[in-house]
């Protein structure tokens, strides 16, 4: 099977974000994925379970396409959503990965590892999202910036349509 991505997609998404979540979180989460495939664009996570299981079920109700890049050798470890199984058996090391691989990204909750993977964004000047009306890092850093070496800031928004609206903001 070949994708040609230039063609299909607008852009990468990478979504960051817990690994355990309520139900609101995972219906949040779910409505932004949806909303990331109907505006044509692929979604690369973590691949595993909480805010990755759900942007990746999200997107394929709406018929989108999920990377996923797993801290495993196996790639039966991707939950069921992701289409595209990368192992980076590297544990906390490929949350630099998940953040490379996406044009700019999404943060949905989180705890440590997803403060790192913010980190990153900032580091390698990725457009960086947040999403401010769930509890973790997303709301904690949302419109701050980390230190004085951008412009920018991270993006606060509160529900899924702000977020794809900022999303195709920042990448026009």
């Amino acid at each position: 099977m070949s994708i040609d991505f230039k063609n299909k997609f607008k852009a990468v998404i990478s979504v960051i974000g817990a690994s355990e979540i309520d139900k609101q979180i995972e219906n949040t989460t779910i409505e932004i994925g949806r909303l990331i495939a109907k505006n044509n664009y692929a979604v690369v996570c973590g691949g595993l379970s909480g805010v990755m299981e759900a942007i990746c079920k999200g997107a394929k109700e709406e018929g989108g396409f999920t990377i996923g890049i797993i801290p495993h050798t196996e790639k039966s470890y991707a939950n069921k959503y992701v289409d595209l199984v990368i192992p980076c058996p590297f544990s906390q090391a490929r949350n630099i990965v998940v953040v490379l691989a996406g044009d700019i990204c999404l943060a949905i909750s989180g705890k440590a590892g997803t403060l790192s993977e913010m980190c990153f964004a900032w580091i390698y000047d990725k457009p960086l999202v947040a999403l401010s009306s769930v509890q973790g890092w997303s709301s904690k850093m949302a419109n701050q910036k980390l230190d004085n070496r951008r412009n920018d800031m991270i993006y606060g928004v509160t529900t899924p349509l702000e977020a794809i609206n900022k999303i195709n903001d920042l990448l026009k």
